[in-house]
């Protein structure tokens, strides 16, 4: 798999995972603890809550990408930009920062701004977002989303979602995300679980992988808990994602998601689990579509 180099920080094949914890400076969005207004405020939180805990990134956002919510215009999305900027300037840690925006002239103030690294929910949506992230030498994060600003996330099924990420190509610093949770009405719990169990799918694009699970739906339909009960599920499924292939997971539950990836990464099977993958799609299939090794084909053939 290739690496890829964000602002120093090494990450895919053979780097341990790494956390990315989340600052919001948009008050629509629901996690309260990571919303702030006042600069000072969120870089003590910066310091102490997520680089104090472990995160060697954090994802700044300037608008929450929930469909309840109107999409922001770039023109307001730079407006909030001025308060991220200054968040990281009062920062005393040295975390990459990633601006969290689907808009290639944001991306492009934020990089020229002291942000290291952009989180592009809409997935190449604005076609100058690879040639912006491309001039700035940063890395960028790539959820499988269709070619729409204003729907993110809006894909349903492995195979579509895989499309979505090839859609467009990916720089040489890409960081792909399959997009779990509720971003449409066509999805649903069932997907999701879909998608985890085919994770190591993903590494056929050659890419590290982000993973952002931290107390979705799916997780809380499965243990029957409401969102404040499910972080043991959530750090389950993290050392699950963490051996099929997941090489960043973004959370906002940062210390106890560090430990839960460090326990995937050194007791997981994922060398094994990838040479299984590798076995699975080079036996050979007989005339009914199953394997010679007595595997089964998939309905498609694969």
């Amino acid at each position: 798999m290739q690496r890829v180099d964000a602002a120093g920080l090494e990450i895919g094949e053979g780097c341990p995972p790494r956390i990315m914890g989340v600052l919001n400076v948009s008050a629509e969005s629901p996690y309260d603890p990571s919303v702030f207004a006042a600069p000072d405020a969120a870089a003590r939180y910066v310091d102490r809550e997520l680089v104090g805990e472990g995160a060697e990134i954090v994802d700044v956002g300037l608008a929450s990408a929930n469909k309840r919510f109107e999409t922001l215009t770039p023109a307001e999305e730079l407006d909030r930009l001025d308060t991220a900027v200054e968040t990281i300037e009062r920062v005393d840690g040295e975390p990459v920062f990633s601006i969290e925006t689907r808009y290639a002239a944001v991306a492009d103030r934020a990089l020229s701004s002291g942000f290291e690294m952009v989180n592009d929910v809409c997935g190449f949506a604005d076609p100058e977002m690879p040639a912006v992230c491309a001039a700035h030498d940063a890395a960028v994060v790539k959820m499988a989303s269709p070619p729409d600003l204003e729907r993110p996330g809006a894909i349903v099924g492995v195979e579509n979602l895989l499309a979505a990420l090839e859609r467009g190509g990916l720089t040489e610093k890409t960081i792909v995300d399959p997009a779990f949770g509720g971003w449409s009405v066509e999805k649903t719990l069932a997907d999701d679980r879909e998608t985890f169990r085919r994770l190591s799918e993903f590494r056929a694009l050659d890419r590290p992988l982000l993973v952002s699970i931290n107390r979705k739906n799916f997780l809380g339909d499965l243990v029957d808990r409401e969102t404040d009960g499910r972080l043991p599920a959530s750090l389950a499924a993290t050392a699950l994602v963490v051996e099929r292939g997941a090489d960043v997971i973004r959370t906002h539950d940062v210390v106890e998601t560090r430990d839960a990836a460090l326990i995937g990464h050194a007791l997981g099977n994922r060398d094994g689990d990838r040479r299984s993958d590798e076995r699975r799609h080079d036996a050979p299939r007989d005339a009914t579509g199953d394997r010679a090794d007595g595997s089964r084909g998939r309905p498609d053939g694969s």
